[in-house]
């Protein structure tokens, strides 16, 4: 279960960053890693209260320096206890303007009491 945008964000730019094409079918390889992120991220608990952005941010972080980004393109910053936060530039070649992906991280509060499943564990349901 997907608990916001920014998770989808965050993966769509570290796989999207490695598709040839948008308009291409993602190749089973590369669907697999994407559910590989999105599994990471849902269970990396990021809320408020309980939650810890920074691990969050570390994680992605080294997906991106696993992937082959250059250390000096990936900085991941710790702004208190168990916050931050991950910037990465993707380099184009220049032939187009430039973009901003922004996305956050944390998420509302989940009690485990409020969900007939555990929020922090990745499931998958009707495909």
């Amino acid at each position: 279960m997907m608990r916001n945008a920014g998770i989808a964000l965050i993966a769509g730019f570290l796989v999207g960053s490695a598709r040839p094409s948008a308009a291409e079918p993602a190749p089973p390889a590369m669907q697999q890693l994407t559910r590989e992120v999105f599994k990471q991220l849902v269970e990396i608990n990021t809320t408020e209260s309980s939650g810890d952005t920074f691990a969050a941010a570390k994680a992605m972080g080294d997906r991106l320096l696993a992937a082959g980004f250059p250390r000096a393109d990936v900085q991941v910053f710790q702004s208190a206890p168990r916050r931050g936060n991950l910037i990465a530039r993707l380099h184009g070649t220049g032939k187009r303007k430039p973009l901003l992906l922004v996305a956050h991280i944390d998420v509302v509060e989940a009690k485990r009491e409020d969900w007939t499943t555990d929020p922090f564990k990745f499931i998958e349901k009707d495909g």
